[in-house]
């Protein structure tokens, strides 16, 4: 089949490139045609050229993507823009996802206080809000639809009223098949649907990564000597100064006692946090690299998503320092199970190897988080990574045949 995958995936994200690439050999292995359709809104590129802070880091991810990637549409900025591509191409049927695709944020819920002025309204690009491509809104009913491990970014649908509800259900209920990423967006479904339609929990695709797209990967002693890092390292890395120097100092004492180094790990915007380590790696960073180094790591400490996963995948020690769930109007995370990284911590039995970010700060026991590293389960966390391989494999068959049902 002609399958086109609509997602993120020709951004400035480690992750999403990742899943997208996942996704592709996975498809391409079961005799399929993956044909990737390039959408994004006028505004997010507008946006996206306006932010030139790290250009060569993103010529790293595009470049990655299209170095693999090779059947990408012409750009869509609309569902009329798709329903032409799917013509051009001959589609036989769309999956949506995996990532946050399934976005809406309320207008109530992006006016926060300012810290210039008492209050501001968050603005986000249309993808992030319904109705837009990723809800398969506009989208032709001809061919058949898949949303495959969808994840709502914890959108506050406990806010959503009831005509708005309506018009998502209308679009989500001819969906051939739906899952998604988390339990948040899970109650998300349930919830605009009245309980009608309640989809399975299912992994990310990169979750599947060593399996469909492992011969990509460098060998550790590639690795370790073109960054030039010591036999045992742990990978710290930050959005913004979430742990003060002294912190991190009192980190690096710790990890040094049992033999393990610090090194500092960007993020795709680089390293925006100061640091006392030793040991850097710093962007341009290749994508297959940042996979590789986090699974032969003997830590991961950080933020974000994915490196955690990619740590669980690998059964490499983690630690969350997570700044993601809503927040309330004075920007302060709620600890409502709106975390899409609780989540897969809680899948995996870890729910105490993460702490949330209150306020640009973390109140993080050092002791604890090491204590955590030098224990950390990895029989048990491999035991379920393959389980996670196992379900993936059963959702991709799934999917596969409900897009064979016209």
């Amino acid at each position: 089949m002609n399958i086109g995958i609509l997602t993120y995936y020709r951004v400035a994200n480690f992750g999403a490139n990742l899943q997208a690439v996942s996704t592709y050999y996975y498809l391409v292995r079961n005799g399929h045609n993956p044909i990737f359709i390039l959408y994004e809104s006028k505004e997010t590129i507008e946006k996206g050229q306006n932010n030139l802070a790290n250009a060569p880091q993103k010529n790293e991810h595009i470049n990655f993507i299209d170095s693999i990637i090779s059947k990408q549409t012409f750009h869509c900025s609309n569902a009329e823009d798709i329903n032409r591509a799917i013509k051009k191409y001959q589609l036989d049927g769309i999956i949506i996802g995996s990532d946050a695709v399934l976005q809406h944020h309320p207008l109530r819920t992006r006016i926060k206080k300012g810290k210039r002025r008492p209050f501001y309204i968050y603005k986000v690009v249309p993808e992030r809000l319904f109705p837009n491509c990723y809800w398969g809104c506009g989208i032709t009913k001809e061919i058949p639809i898949a949303m495959m491990s969808v994840s709502s970014q914890n959108s506050a649908y406990k806010y959503f009223g009831k005509k708005l509800n309506k018009k998502m259900a209308e679009v989500l209920e001819q969906m051939k098949y739906i899952s998604v990423r988390d339990n948040w967006t899970q109650e998300m479904i349930k919830s605009i649907t009245n309980k009608k339609l309640i989809p399975p929990i299912t992994p990310d695709p990169v979750f599947a990564f060593n399996l469909n797209a492992g011969h990509l990967v460098p060998t550790e002693k590639v690795l370790k000597e073109k960054y030039r890092l010591p036999e045992k390292y742990a990978l710290i890395s930050l959005f913004h100064q979430d742990l003060t120097i002294q912190q991190m100092n009192e980190l690096k004492s710790e990890l040094e006692s049992y033999g393990i180094a610090c090194v500092a790990f960007p993020m795709p915007t680089g390293l925006n946090f100061q640091h006392p380590f030793e040991y850097s790696i710093n962007t341009p960073l290749p994508v297959i690299d940042w996979y590789g180094l986090i699974k032969y790591a003997s830590a991961y400490i950080g933020s974000n998503m994915h490196p955690i996963i990619v740590s669980l995948h690998n059964a490499t020690p983690c630690y969350s320092i997570d700044f993601w769930g809503t927040t309330d109007f004075w920007g302060n995370y709620k600890e409502d199970g709106s975390s899409k990284v609780s989540h897969i911590l809680k899948v995996f039995n870890l729910e105490k190897n993460r702490t949330p970010i209150e306020k640009g700060k973390c109140d993080l026991d050092i002791k604890a988080v090491v204590n955590s590293i030098i224990n950390f389960p990895k029989t048990e966390v491999s035991k379920q990574a393959k389980q996670m391989v196992i379900s993936y494999d059963n959702m991709m068959q799934q999917i596969l045949s409900c897009l064979t049902l016209k």
